[in-house]
Parts: C-alpha cells; structure tokens; sequence
C-alpha cells in the first residue's frame, strides 16, 4: 500500500510541474502517468569530468547485467540542486564507481520523485563509444518508477 501511495505523490508532484508549463490539469496528469509507468532509457551526462572515461573504458570489460545501478540524490550539489548521482556496483570486485549525472531536465523531475521516498530503479544497458583512440565512452542506462 505505501508504494502506490508514494507512486501516486510521484504522479501528482510530476503532474504540477508540467502544469506549470502550461500543460492543462488532465493532460499534465496523462503526461505524469505516462512518464511513471513507462521505463525510460538516458544517457548519462558528465561522462568526460574528472577520470570517469577511465572508468567507463574498465566497466565496458564486465557484461551490463553483471553490474547494477543506483541513483543517488545529491541536494548538496553546487551546479545543480536536483542533480541525481548515476553509481555503478561490480558485485564481482565488490567496488564501486560513480560514472556521472542524470541529465538536468530529467533530474528536475526525478529528483522530486526520489525526495519522496518513491523507489526507482536503475539498470545499465549499454556502455557506447571507445570505437576509437578520439571517441569518448558514453553509457546508457535504464529507470523505472
């Protein structure tokens, strides 16, 4: 029962955002229930910072369904407050990276949804890029509400 409470505070706070945008009532909530029950696939942003090409080029060795994902808030941040922390596990080496960031206009919305308490989950489709020596390595990865 709590979890179709919180799914249901997750539509409503999604729905008053997209209200504010100038969707009408119904439509913003058609739009919110349709972003809820939907998996989504996005590409991690902030890839190129720091060593995370690095890290994304050793994580592209392991097989996406040998690694898992979780979202982590990250209020504290001073480029973005909503920003949402994209973390990857090796279960394997039992170690842990962070790989980079939810882009900002999703995380505006998700980081609503996971300030709520509503449980997201997150899993690592594909590693892209690193096809040659200029490329950069990107990742995809899979939410669901």
């Amino acid at each position: 029962m709590k979890k179709i409470t919180n799914i249901r505070k997750a539509v409503c706070t999604i729905a008053n955002q997209l209200r504010k945008t100038g969707l009408f009532l119904a439509a913003a909530f058609r739009a919110a229930w349709k972003k809820v029950k939907l998996q989504m696939v996005v590409r991690v942003s902030g890839t190129t910072f720091e060593n995370r090409q690095e890290r994304l080029q050793f994580l592209s060795r392991f097989r996406p369904q040998d690694l898992t994902v979780t979202l982590e808030r990250e209020a504290d941040n001073s480029f973005d407050v909503n920003a949402v922390k994209v973390r990857v596990h090796i279960p394997a080496i039992r170690k842990q990276t962070v790989i980079g960031y939810i882009p900002a206009k999703i995380a505006r919305e998700l980081a609503k949804v996971l300030d709520i308490g509503c449980e997201v989950k997150a899993a690592l489709k594909s590693i892209t890029g690193g096809y040659s020596y200029k490329e950069n390595y990107g990742c995809l990865i899979n939410i669901e509400i």
